[in-house]
């Protein structure tokens, strides 16, 4: 990152910012920084980096040096720039201590990045006893914490070369500010911010800091997405339209049961029990990049308790679950050797076997709306459309929680509240009832 940009991250301007140099002094680098007295007298001010003075470290310690330079500024600016740093050292007193084990007690933040995702792994995780984790995460969920760092955290921090102990408010505002003021969405920033806070409290769960600096940032509201829906004759369209496309069994299942994306690639034959006319939608399957190479994680943990639901057997979609439960099975004949294994049962496959990839469900999905010339509308508002239809025929909201699989009623009144038109025709009738006005042929002037 340029030293221009991350200025402006913390809101300092180059004026701003004290001259400072790294120098080796007996083994060691340390930061001087050209800091004058009241009077205007250089009083230059040493403070140790813990780094060997050998050419490998040389770039860290000129990260750090920028890191203290930056943040010395901050105090100056901020009138509390006579702090003693922590490392603060004379020049003529200059001599090994115990520097290493401050270093390693204060790392840098960007290190400790990668060390709290390692630590974070849903393999390490020891519930109910490793700190602020009553929970596991899921594998998709750590990958793409992993990503977040890797591409953006890591790289960011690193340039800047602050230690845990330097994290600031003003620097996570700084930083928060930026990625806003370039462009960046506000649930992308709120990443940023869900990983730091997990970072610093594992900080202060190692004592390497005593109080988070993160938790005194209140972000700024997300707004809610304003979900596109299909009308029952348009979905009615569409499903007709979609018949015998390698995808049609996630679109019903997302038309008629508004069912996650993940939830329609998890679906296997085993859930349907076509004597008793029901099905259960309790098995996902998602999707995550790790070390570059994509994986599928199979899951019988759903979101919430609650979305491990059971849903009747519609008679139209049982038929077509049917008709690819056979097309599977004569697939699997014609290909023999040929057709993969490791998804044997699941619905939703390639006509080789593979499991059909989650993105090709979206990207296929727009591609078949534009065909049918219809608006476009995410997958995911599928579901939104399902349940405008259940809204549009007055079904109760406890029962349209329970068919879309909310582990709250307020969460399904929140979210799809601004669909529900039935109550607010009935309250226009009863205004319309109070205010008997006649209609008029034209104004009177």
């Amino acid at each position: 990152m340029e030293l221009t940009q991350m200025l402006k991250m913390v809101r300092l301007t180059e004026d701003e910012l004290i001259g400072g140099f790294i120098t080796p002094k007996k083994g060691y680098y340390y930061i001087v920084l050209n800091r004058k007295d009241q009077n205007g007298k250089r009083k230059p001010l040493w403070i140790s980096t813990g780094l060997s003075a050998i050419e490998e470290n040389e770039a860290e310690a000129e990260s750090k040096c920028l890191s203290t330079r930056i943040q010395y500024s901050l105090d100056l600016k901020n009138g509390v720039a006579e702090k003693t740093f922590a490392h603060e050292v004379s020049e003529k007193s200059i001599a090994h201590d115990d520097s290493d084990e401050n270093h390693s007690a204060n790392p840098l933040f960007a290190d400790l990045l990668n060390e709290w995702l390692a630590f974070r792994h849903p393999d390490n995780i020891v519930v109910g006893e490793d700190f602020n984790f009553d929970r596991t995460i899921k594998l998709n969920t750590w990958a793409g914490y992993a990503d977040n760092i890797k591409q953006n955290l890591y790289p960011t921090f690193k340039a800047y070369g602050c230690t845990v102990q330097e994290i600031t408010p003003d620097l996570l505002k700084g930083h928060y500010a930026y990625r806003l003021k370039h462009g960046r969405k506000k649930a992308t920033v709120a990443k940023d911010y869900t990983v730091i806070n997990q970072v610093l409290n594992y900080a202060v769960s190692k004592k390497m800091i005593s109080v988070n600096p993160n938790s005194v940032i209140t972000l700024h509201k997300i707004e809610k997405y304003n979900a596109a829906t299909l009308n029952a004759e348009q979905m009615q369209y569409y499903l007709e339209f979609i018949v015998g496309d390698i995808i049609e069994i996630p679109i019903l299942l997302g038309g008629f049961y508004g069912m996650r994306r993940s939830e329609c690639v998890g679906t296997r034959e085993s859930q349907f029990d076509f004597q008793h006319k029901f099905f259960r939608a309790n098995h996902t399957v998602t999707t995550a990049v790790i070390d570059k190479q994509k994986i599928y994680i199979p899951s019988d943990k759903l979101k919430t308790d609650l979305s491990n639901r059971t849903y009747p057997l519609i008679p139209y979609v049982e038929e077509r679950i049917k008709a690819k439960i056979a097309e599977n099975k004569e697939l699997r004949k014609l290909c023999g050797s040929s057709y993969s294994n490791e998804w044997l049962g699941y619905l939703c496959v390639y006509p080789l076997g593979e499991i059909i990839d989650p993105g090709y469900i979206t990207n296929r999905h727009r591609e078949l709306l534009k065909k049918a010339g219809l608006p476009h509308v995410r997958f995911h508002d599928l579901r939104h459309s399902c349940v405008g239809l259940m809204m549009a025929n007055e079904v109760p909201m406890e029962r349209i929680r329970d068919w879309v699989g909310h582990s709250d009623i307020r969460t399904t009144v929140n979210t799809y509240g601004h669909l529900e038109y039935q109550s607010k025709k009935k309250t226009a009738k009863i205004i319309q009832k109070s205010l008997p006005l006649k209609k008029v042929g034209a104004a009177n002037l």
